[in-house]
């Protein structure tokens, strides 16, 4: 479930990133948009050099071309977003394997809140306003459009391209990790704020969907997930049994 899970987070992610890729780019720039191209290039070159001679002066040359690489996305009309997925493709998988685990207590205990707060900070708005349909679809789409997608697709995937020798995940577990998915803090906040940037009565509503929705989830996963991880302890403890 756990590897489950991680894989599902990235493709999720990956997936709400290529939407803000295609659906919010603005007068695009193509001269701009090949120079971030050609940064993001040098920087994967660069980066299998880490572990030479010269490393202080290739992590300093990583350093100037990941915020070039930032520069030229942002300048191209393509949001700054994808830069970053850019360089994580290109570099190496040692050294970013090793940049990750530097980063990732940073990310978790200042970078998310941040963005959490200044992404979330919304007034109460009138419901009685439009937009209200923006508000209950994501609402809804969160806590039950997940579990529909991840546990439908995820059945079926097994059953389709998985393997015989592997063993599957249960229905009830794909349910539960499909529950857990419909926490959008990050993306979903991001796609709300993006996709209704000119009508702030509207962006609002769609930013308390996704908190209300996250809410529910949250919720929700967690007693499905106790549920099933205690059916998990009592098979355990069944086969313990019989093996005795």
């Amino acid at each position: 479930m756990r590897i489950f899970l991680l894989a599902l987070a990235i493709i999720d992610d990956v997936v709400g990133i290529v939407f803000i890729a295609v659906l919010f780019a603005t007068d695009l720039n193509f001269g701009m948009l090949a120079a971030g191209l050609l940064t993001t290039v040098l920087f994967g070159i660069l980066s299998r050099m880490i572990y030479g001679r010269a490393r202080g002066l290739v992590i300093a040359g990583l350093i100037v071309l990941a915020a070039l690489t930032w520069a030229f996305i942002l300048l191209s009309g393509v949001h700054a977003t994808i830069a970053g997925v850019l360089l994580g493709l290109a570099m190496a998988q040692t050294p970013a394997l090793v940049t990750r685990h530097a980063l990732e207590p940073w990310v978790n205990a200042v970078v998310l809140p941040l963005f959490a707060f200044t992404a979330a900070l919304v007034p109460i708005p009138d419901f009685s306003g439009p937009g209200q349909a923006v508000f209950w679809g994501i609402l809804i789409a969160l806590p039950v459009g997940k579990v529909i997608g991840i546990a439908g697709f995820g059945w079926l995937g097994q059953r389709l391209v998985g393997s015989p020798d592997h063993p599957k995940l249960a229905l009830g577990d794909l349910i539960a990790v499909g529950t857990l998915g419909g926490i959008g803090f990050t993306v979903s906040l991001l796609l709300a704020n993006l996709a209704f940037a000119v009508e702030p009565v509207i962006r609002d509503k769609a930013i308390l969907g996704v908190l209300a929705g996250s809410m529910i989830s949250a919720v929700a996963a967690a007693v499905l997930l106790a549920l099933r991880a205690r059916h998990h302890r009592r098979a355990g403890t069944l086969v313990l049994e019989d093996a005795s």
